[in-house]
């Protein structure tokens, strides 16, 4: 517990990090744990990418999966099976903890920060949606936390914000060195005024930085890191002395590690789907893996009351607010991020179309990273609205040049199809992707034309340079506008009680 206190002091008053570890390094680190010929068993359990998810939701099937009750229960049922058989647990979370349903978006991230603080993990790093609700809430949820917030590569001037490692001793015979890293996307991916004045460094260099340290004072080296699979393996290939990756980001399902050397690489995929699970056995600083695998969240899993009932209370608030129907589509409107971030989609349409309108401009560009998911046919409540639009987006309008606008349409495209949030949907403009990038371009029927100026709806995001569209900030006539992307929806949905959009093939890829 002391020195949980510690890392929550230095988290506050942001105390320089270079000479606390020195001094942590030289003074406080004993030698290691393990004893020539013992044979330690560890489990690792770990969760990434929980977005919020605290709730069970239907999965294909039908069937409920997920819920922090039923982590809650599983991570408890291991722990108490491991102390009946003398054997060590941790429990590591990979960041993104924040956003992606409306209990998160209504409570900024307040019931996530308690579910972790019952389960009580070893450690957790932070990931790029931790910033969406800006640094003071993070600061703000940081400070409540009773447990390690590490992250080695986020750097306000020449200063750490936060404890780039935590060191734990299990059972007084096994020390772990836990180091945290976030992507340096991150540094795109954030809202800029969330960010302002934080940089993000490379991830392999910080670790490299602190590698020798690390290992000479712990039995295994864990690096927890939000920086995706391919960040991961050049960290396994050039970082000495790690021995396992937890990682997360890219929300990808490794049902057995990935083993790149002789380094184990772990990812539980998202949403609470799967806790994973890697058992080591650990001869003085050797580890050798005896399984691995991603232990589906079902809903044939008891759910821990104490858990259930907090998530109940959060949800109990708004309930009936939630439940209103603000409107009905007949059509399913498509916004998962596999399709709304690499095609055109009947929702993108339809976001990109309500701000045209409301800007009174010639086009719309929406990063597809804004819209957070698909609603179903039928009612529309104002639950789908606040899960599938969570920011406090603003519409903005801007005036840019033709060439200008082909510039931003080349960096849309250049993004590829993948996790990336930039690509755009749609409104007033069609264009053919092809393999040197966007041709056929036009605006409301018209070849765009080079030289002219053009009105543009976007978000305050896109204006501030997120996603990497640094173009919008040399517009003319830039302007925000006084209403919230959220609020356009709504009051669209109160004038068309029930909406048919479809994909209209403003965005053509050439075969």
């Amino acid at each position: 517990m002391k020195k949980i206190r510690q890392v929550k002091i230095f988290l506050v008053c942001f105390v320089p990090f270079s000479l606390l570890l020195s001094v942590l390094l030289s003074c406080v680190l004993p030698p290691s744990h393990s004893r020539p010929g013992d044979a330690e068993h560890l489990t690792i359990l770990y969760s990434n990418d929980l977005h919020g998810q605290l709730e069970p939701f239907s999965a294909d099937e039908g069937k409920m999966v997920g819920g922090a009750a039923r982590l809650a229960t599983l991570v408890e049922r291991i722990r108490a099976e491991n102390g009946r058989l003398g054997r060590h647990t941790l429990f590591l979370v990979a960041g993104d903890l924040f956003l992606g349903s409306s209990l998160s978006a209504l409570y900024k991230g307040e019931g996530e920060l308690k579910f972790l603080n019952r389960v009580r993990p070893d450690a957790m790093t932070l990931g790029n949606h931790e910033f969406d609700f800006g640094m003071q809430v993070l600061l703000e949820r940081v400070r409540q936390a009773a447990f390690p917030v590490v992250s080695a590569n986020i750097y306000r001037g020449q200063e750490r914000l936060f404890p780039p490692v935590v060191f734990k001793d299990l059972g007084g015979r096994l020390r772990v060195g836990i180091l945290g890293l976030i992507t340096p996307d991150t540094a795109q991916l954030a809202h800029p005024n969330n960010i302002a004045g934080i940089t993000f460094s490379d991830p392999v260099a910080e670790a490299n930085k602190l590698a020798v340290e690390i290992r000479r004072g712990s039995d295994i080296f864990i690096g927890l890191t939000h920086t995706g699979v391919e960040i991961d393996k050049r960290l396994a290939r050039e970082v000495r002395g790690l021995d396992v990756i937890i990682g997360g980001h890219d929300h990808i399902a490794l049902p057995d590690p990935l083993k790149i050397g002789e380094v184990w690489i772990c990812q539980a995929q998202n949403r609470g789907l799967f806790l994973g699970r890697l058992d080591l056995k650990i001869e003085g600083k050797k580890a050798v893996k005896v399984g691995g695998t991603l232990i589906p969240v079902t809903e044939e899993l008891e759910e821990d009351r104490e858990v259930k009932a907090m998530v109940s209370s959060y949800r109990s608030k708004f309930e009936h607010k939630l439940k209103e129907i603000v409107g009905k589509t007949r059509v399913r409107l498509v916004g998962e991020p596999e399709k709304i971030r690499r095609m055109e989609t009947n929702l993108g349409n339809l976001v990109a179309d309500v701000m045209r309108k409301a800007g009174l401009t010639d086009i719309a560009l929406v990063n597809g990273g804004s819209i957070r998911g698909s609603i179903e046919e039928g009612a529309i409540t104002l639950e789908d609205i606040w899960r599938v639009f969570p920011y406090d987006s603003q519409a903005a309008r801007v005036e840019l040049t033709g060439s200008q606008i082909k510039d931003v349409l080349n960096h849309s495209v250049s993004l590829g199809p993948g996790l990336s949030g930039g690509f755009l949907q749609l409104s007033g403009l069609s264009l053919v992707i092809g393999p040197s990038g966007p041709t056929d371009i036009r605006i409301q029927g018209n070849p765009l034309q080079r030289d002219r100026y053009y009105s543009i709806a976007i978000t305050d995001f896109m204006l501030a340079g997120g996603d990497g569209y640094s173009h919008f900030q040399k517009g003319r006539n830039r302007l925000l506008q006084p209403f919230l992307v959220r609020d356009l929806i709504l009051d669209y949905l109160k004038e068309n009680k029930e909406i048919s959009h479809v994909v209209e093939g403003r965005i053509r890829r050439q075969p």
